[in-house]
């Protein structure tokens, strides 16, 4: 991999690693972009830098793992950064044409080192997970809404797929795909009555987060994994119910697009 040495960062590091954190470079899809940002961060970069950067056909080293980039606020002293080429603005098909397609395989490819290095799980992890210092992946956005008050950072965007990422990651460390789990109940909140609560409530929300949708994975089906459903029926096209059914189920753990 080649390295063009980022201007800012500390050498060494103060705490272990344990996230690994997705960046949207905002900047044009080309083939010599990982190169043009890793030489901005090398001399005129304001104050900031990362381990990694990413276009589609090469992957560029700005800070060894060993010591710690300036990039997130928080998750710096115990963070891995990889920035993508593109935006945060782009749509899911944005994020799934060719170019992008091809960049997302390169940052498998570096995401996949760190897991099997850093024994860091993959899996997305949402902003309560990154606050209460969990070991997983993410994105710049969930350490903004992580810790409030460090930043305005929404990278890689709403639109990022999850799923499709977290994919190639796991293909890369030759994990075989997990059958989904079976679909056992219909999954519902009602105003006033408990909540419905259980493992198969957790991998829903697992299965959410995936998807890059923000809910908390505590096996509770709530209000707020209500508004998760809703969001994943809405993208998937289907009536916005809030409700698990099993068609709502099936589509959720579907293979990644």
């Amino acid at each position: 991999m080649q390295k063009i040495q980022a201007r800012y960062y500390t050498k060494g590091r103060v705490r272990p690693v344990r996230l690994i954190v997705c960046h949207s470079m905002e900047a044009p899809e080309k083939p010599t972009t990982a190169e043009a940002v890793a030489r901005w961060f090398a001399t005129s970069s304001p104050r900031t830098s990362t381990h990694v950067n990413v276009d589609n056909n090469s992957m560029v080293r700005s800070v060894d793992d060993g010591d710690t980039a300036w990039c997130a606020p928080n998750a710096n002293a115990d963070g891995l950064h990889v920035e993508l080429t593109g935006y945060a603005r782009q749509t899911r098909t944005e994020w799934l044409d060719a170019f992008s397609r091809a960049t997302l395989a390169n940052a498998a490819k570096v995401v996949a080192r760190w897991c099997k290095k850093y024994k860091i799980p993959v899996r997305k992890l949402t902003p309560s997970e990154v606050a209460a210092g969990k070991k997983g992946i993410c994105g710049h956005v969930d350490v903004t809404r992580a810790y409030p008050g460090t930043g305005d950072h929404t990278d890689p965007g709403k639109h990022f797929p999850w799923d499709v990422f977290l994919s190639m990651v796991r293909a890369e460390l030759g994990d075989k795909p997990a059958a989904p789990p079976r679909f056992t109940r219909v999954l519902v909140y009602t105003k006033g009555k408990a909540f419905l609560r259980g493992a198969d409530v957790e991998a829903f929300q697992a299965r959410l987060a995936d998807h890059g949708i923000d809910v908390e994975v505590d096996g509770v089906y709530g209000p707020a994994t209500v508004k998760g459903t809703s969001a994943l029926q809405r993208r998937l096209g289907f009536i916005v119910t809030g409700t698990v059914d099993k068609a709502t189920w099936k589509a959720a753990f579907a293979k990644a697009a």
